[in-house]
């Protein structure tokens, strides 16, 4: 994906195409169950009346539910920031975990990103001594105001590979200007 080609970058495509053989032996999963998306939809500002009503339960109270790690309370693939109109930098810190479902015991991140952004991620590698164990990390994004008073996307992405596995995640950083 390229911004001179596709403005649109990362919103611009889907998940891709199907292969069967790589989907039944992914590397890496993001694991994730109904308390995370609960505890993101509070995050996100919804009422818990609306919360409750979407996993059918009878009341759910934000405020006695414990938040979800980082700056987006999700443990999910993908990683999207919006730059603050009229700062310098916005930074958004994401915290993720990933169960090895694969067979291979390392890791190790790269990280794609266009000018304008710096992304750092803690460990850059992760090593996995058994079947199923998980290894958190911390991502850290950082993108510089852009001058411009129009729509930005700039896309980027961190890639953790293996001998047999690439498991990527995408990475957008995005500027919707005040309508005044």
């Amino acid at each position: 994906m390229s911004r001179r080609v596709n403005k649109d970058a990362e919103f611009a495509y889907g998940a891709g195409q199907l292969n069967p053989s790589r989907a039944i032996n992914p590397g890496l999963v993001y694991d994730i169950d109904e308390m995370s998306y609960v505890q993101f939809l509070c995050h996100e500002g919804y009422s818990g009346s609306s919360i409750a009503h979407l996993i059918g339960t009878k009341s759910i109270n934000c405020s006695s539910i414990l938040p979800g790690f980082g700056y987006d309370a999700l443990n999910y693939p993908s990683m999207q920031l919006n730059m603050k109109n009229g700062q310098q930098q916005t930074v958004g810190v994401f915290r993720r975990r990933v169960t090895n479902v694969g067979s291979s015991p390392v890791y190790n991140a790269t990280i794609k990103a266009p000018k304008g952004m710096k992304i750092t991620v803690r460990p850059m590698s992760l090593l996995f001594t058994r079947p199923l164990q998980k290894r958190s990390f911390k991502v850290v994004v950082r993108a510089n105001s852009t001058a411009t008073s129009k729509y930005t996307v700039l896309s980027a992405s961190l890639v953790w590979k293996s001998g047999h596995h690439t498991v990527r995640s995408p990475i957008v950083v995005y500027n919707i200007p005040d309508e005044k």
